[in-house]
C-alpha cells in the first residue's frame, strides 16, 4: 500500500512538473508574439497630426481658422491646442481670447473662441545636415534653443524620416 501511495504521488509530481513547464513555454510564446506585434504598430506622437485647415489671407499669409470649439470631458486647453492648430503651444491663445482667468479650469460643454492664427510657413533656405550622433531633439535645441521644436522639424520633413526616431547621417532637413 506504501509502495502504491509513493508511485502515485511520484506520478503526480511529474504530471503537475510537466504542466507547469508547459505553462511557461506557454507564457514565453505569447510574450515573444506580443513583442512582434508590438513592434509594427505605428505610435502616434503628439503635435505630428497634420490637419490643418489653411487659408490664404489678403496678404498672402497663410492663417489657422479658428471658430467655436465645445469642450468634451477630458480637454485641457493643451490638447484643444494640438487638435487645432497642431501646437500645443498655442493653448495661451486660446486662453487670451476667452480671458480665462484660470485656463487650468474648463468644464465639459464649455464653449470657447478658437482664434485664428497665423500659419508658421517653412523657409525654403534653412537646411541642416545631420551628423553622427544627432537627433531630431537636440537639433532643435541647437537651431532654435528649443528641443520640442523637433516636432515641427519632423512634420516638415516627413516625407523622408519614416521614423523620428532614426534619422540618418547626412541627411538634408529643411527647418522651419
Amino acid at each position: 500500500m506504501i509502495k502504491q501511495k509513493r508511485a502515485f504521488f511520484k506520478s503526480t509530481e511529474e504530471a503537475v512538473s510537466m504542466f507547469l513547464g508547459l505553462a511557461i513555454v506557454l507564457v514565453v510564446i505569447g510574450l515573444v508574439i506580443n513583442f512582434f506585434n508590438s513592434r509594427k504598430k505605428i505610435t502616434k506622437i503628439p503635435g505630428t497630426e497634420n490637419n490643418l485647415e489653411l487659408t490664404e489671407n489678403g496678404t498672402g499669409t497663410k492663417t489657422i481658422e479658428g471658430g467655436e470649439y465645445v469642450v468634451v470631458k477630458g480637454d485641457d486647453l493643451w490638447n484643444i491646442a494640438i487638435k487645432r492648430y497642431n501646437d500645443g503651444y498655442k493653448w495661451t491663445e486660446i486662453a487670451k481670447a476667452n480671458n480665462l482667468k484660470n485656463p487650468g479650469v474648463i468644464w465639459e460643454g464649455q464653449k470657447l473662441i478658437l482664434p485664428d492664427l497665423e500659419a508658421k510657413t517653412l523657409s525654403a533656405d534653412k537646411t541642416y545636415v545631420v551628423k553622427a550622433g544627432d537627433c531630431l531633439w537636440d537639433i532643435a535645441q541647437a537651431q532654435y534653443g528649443d528641443g520640442f521644436k523637433w516636432v515641427e522639424i519632423y512634420n516638415i520633413n516627413k516625407a523622408l524620416i519614416s521614423n523620428p526616431g532614426l534619422i540618418e547621417i547626412g541627411m538634408t532637413l529643411q527647418l522651419p
